[in-house]
């Protein structure tokens, strides 16, 4: 056991901390997660547009409701990598150190990656339009890609100084401007040139290209139970181990299910059930209570505990892990380096999760939508707000699938306290 403590100190915790500090990751993560509040108002409102009950159904159709709702997701959802272009070149000149010029970067960004996008003319008066695939899922690899560029062009002009400068007296916006021009100007040029060059080849687009050659490979890797599994696992370990194991897989998944979650949305909105059950939702199961899905042992705390000390500590412990919650029991009680807890810890995440993606391919209960930002919500309502009734009865089941697994492993913990404080009170 010591071996394996030192080899994860010395080899795997290194390239965690290296993974997680990474500027592109981190710039790509932050300006996912800054998406969040549009994010959750599509999915909401897919969710209100498609609860499975005939009466509600027939009320919000025959007042109009449906087709308002609907309207939101299309704005939302569908267009998340447009957003995406903009925020995550925003939060990559922090990460850069460009912060002063982040919203020229962005709004560089977002007229790169409008620039990229198609536009087909049709026979009626010779007018112009876009397609919406490309907005949406089909373009977040894209939308990236264009943001880091953009964040690496202004950074190499302005560090080197190559910029339009202005006498003093000018407005500060002003001058901003000028400085954003030079860099702006060669990153619509090299945008430009890279659409005229893809477009004369059997793609026709950037977005096309990408999608094709990068985006699904990825996608349908992801997309499957063994290396979601391989995920979680990797994330446990580091949480074990002291570090935030979610940092560190989250920014590989974020652009990955943030197409999931549109492709879902519209599937849904369409009247079928999402295709993609590996998601957001899936994820918050691995994670029912915090990480670890821990909320079967601040139950089993709760409701067994012998030992003061545990009884005293699952006051706490229980109501924060209903809500996911769990760094207390991580660092207080503490699981991190506790190595009775260490199976449970492990296994439970990746129980529930293939539990649930089995009763998923048997069509036992529908997938969740995959909204990101749910995971706080205790079980059944946050399978409600993933758009999945059946998903919210079932994680009623995986709690207590949670408190049974990890009850005996609590157990030892328990009846040692409790030897502990009863030859402390003999003394």
């Amino acid at each position: 056991m010591n071996k394996f403590i030192n080899f994860m100190e010395q080899k795997f915790v290194p390239l965690s901390n290296k993974i997680s500090t990474n500027k592109y990751l981190k710039s790509v993560s932050g300006g996912s997660m800054s998406l969040l509040g549009i994010i959750m108002l599509g999915s909401l409102f897919t969710v209100l547009n498609n609860i499975a009950w005939a009466p509600y159904q027939d009320l919000i159709s025959k007042i109009g409701l449906s087709t308002i709702f609907g309207f939101i997701p299309v704005v939302t959802m569908d267009m998340i990598a447009l957003y995406m272009s903009y925020s995550i070149a925003y939060v990559g000149a922090k990460e850069f150190g460009v912060e002063k010029y982040a919203k020229n970067i962005g709004f560089a960004s977002l007229m790169a990656y409008v620039l990229l996008i198609p536009i087909n003319f049709t026979a009626i008066e010779g007018k112009q339009f876009i397609d919406f695939e490309y907005l949406g899922a089909k373009g977040v690899i894209v939308s990236i890609l264009v943001s880091l560029i953009t964040v690496n062009i202004f950074k190499y002009f302005i560090k080197k100084d190559i910029t339009i400068k202005m006498p003093n007296g000018v407005p500060q916006m002003v001058v901003e401007s000028f400085i954003a021009l030079i860099p702006a100007i060669a990153t619509a040029l090299l945008f430009a040139i890279i659409k005229q060059g893809i477009s004369l080849t059997e793609f026709g687009s950037v977005q096309n290209i990408i999608y094709s050659l990068l985006q699904k490979p990825l996608q349908t890797l992801t997309n499957n139970l063994p290396a979601f599994l391989i995920f979680i696992t990797v994330a446990q370990l580091l949480w074990f181990f002291g570090i935030h194991g979610s940092m560190t897989v989250l920014p590989i998944l974020f652009p990955i299910f943030l197409g999931f979650l549109a492709e879902n949305t519209a599937a849904v909105n369409a009247g079928g059930i999402a295709p993609n059950p590996i998601n957001f939702g899936l994820y918050d199961l691995a994670n029912l209570g915090g990480s670890g899905a821990t909320i079967g042992l601040v139950i089993v705390m709760f409701l067994f505990s012998k030992s003061k000390r545990y009884k005293v500590f699952s006051r706490v412990a229980l109501p924060t892990g209903l809500f996911g919650v769990n760094e207390p029991v991580i660092f207080g009680m503490p699981i991190m380096l506790n190595f009775v807890l260490l199976i449970p810890f492990l296994l439970v995440p990746l129980i529930l999760v293939s539990l649930a993606y089995l009763l998923i391919s048997l069509n036992i209960i529908t997938p969740t939508i995959g909204i990101l930002g749910a995971g706080t919500l205790p079980p059944f309502i946050h399978g409600l707000a993933q758009g999945s009734l059946s998903f919210g009865i079932f994680e009623i089941f995986a709690a207590l699938i949670s408190a049974l697994i990890y009850y005996p492993f609590f157990k030892i913990l328990d009846n040692q306290a409790l030897k502990e404080e009863e030859s402390e009170s003999l003394k």
